[in-house]
């Protein structure tokens, strides 16, 4: 299983947050996006999870996609 540290965390224009973060095993980066969905399971009836945008990326690669999608 992979390690992911945070590097960055931003909130677009539409409020969707975005997070850049780096794999620690391999030293790859991946841009993350927080869901929030329908769970009848969960208090308040909202489960929220992160989702990767693209994984297994270089920083600077990354770091192009973050800032296109945290605008």
């Amino acid at each position: 299983m992979s390690n992911y540290r945070q590097v960055e965390k931003k909130t677009n224009s539409r409020g969707v947050d975005y997070q850049l973060a780096r794999d620690i095993s391999n030293n790859t980066f991946s841009v993350w996006r927080k869901c929030e969905n329908y769970c009848r399971h969960a208090k308040g009836g909202i489960a929220v999870s992160w989702r990767y945008v693209d994984k297994n990326m270089t920083r600077d690669d990354a770091q192009v996609l973050f800032k296109r999608r945290s605008k």
